[in-house]
């Protein structure tokens, strides 16, 4: 198969059968576009499509490409991610991003959950409460740094 060809079915794929609104405006964009992510790039390397729509979502949501996000959770739905994994993953941006561009981001991701009536919040997905935060973020710092972070205290 072609990269035309892969990029039409990986597009179906992703976000069903309509067309983008670029592709109406701006048709030669958007086909250099499609083919090149969706019937190259998609087709390199050793990542799954799940693997490749977490990357994705994450990458937007540092940009803050929030429109290309919306679509792309859609898309991550229908590669078979979980709301829970699709959350996880734009939680773990606030660290690096801060917390107003994780949440601008937060609120696209509820936009689409709603517009596909998944239920919010999502299960709760917490491993630490105040009581035990400090001795299980210590023992997750021994498991990356070793005892010498103990020593650090």
């Amino acid at each position: 198969m072609n990269r035309i060809d892969r990029s039409i079915e990986k597009y179906k794929q992703l976000f069903g059968d309509g067309v983008p609104a670029t592709h109406v405006t701006d048709p030669d964009f958007q086909d250099i576009l499609s083919h090149f992510i969706f019937g190259e790039i998609f087709y390199q390397g050793e990542l799954n499509d799940k693997e490749r729509e977490l990357i994705t979502l994450v990458v937007l949501a540092t940009n803050q490409t929030l429109p290309q996000l919306t679509a792309h959770v859609s898309a991550a739905l229908s590669v078979g991610l979980t709301p829970v994994e699709i959350k996880e993953a734009v939680y773990q941006c606030a660290p690096y991003i801060g917390f107003p561009k994780t949440l601008n981001a937060i609120d696209k991701v509820n936009e689409v959950f709603k517009a596909k009536e998944i239920v919010l919040p999502i299960e709760s997905q917490k491993t630490v409460n105040e009581q035990n935060r400090s001795q299980k973020g210590l023992a997750t710092q021994v498991e990356i740094f070793g005892d010498v972070i103990k020593k650090m205290q």
